[in-house]
């Protein structure tokens, strides 16, 4: 019995086209969903609060917390005129 398709020489191209199509598809979506889910601000915003803090004050807190325990915030005891 005789094959119908005998002309395959196209196929590979549509095979790849098609993959394309699906590849970009995806790409786009997954692009979509990360802008809009925000993940690269979760990721930074939340570890850089306690970082900030630490910074402004030395102490691993919220900066609204770590401003109020600065070493020059407690009252110092050794001066002639304590606080």
């Amino acid at each position: 019995m005789k094959n119908v398709i005998t002309n395959k020489k196209g196929q590979f191209v549509i095979e790849g086209v098609l993959l394309m199509v699906v590849t970009i598809g995806a790409f786009l979506w997954a692009t979509n969903q990360i802008r809009e889910g925000k993940f690269l601000a979760k990721m930074v915003g939340g570890p850089w609060e306690k970082v900030s803090g630490m910074i402004e004050a030395g102490v691993w807190r919220s900066p609204a917390e770590a401003r109020a325990l600065h070493p020059n915030q407690i009252g110092r005891s050794v001066t002639a005129k304590p606080e």
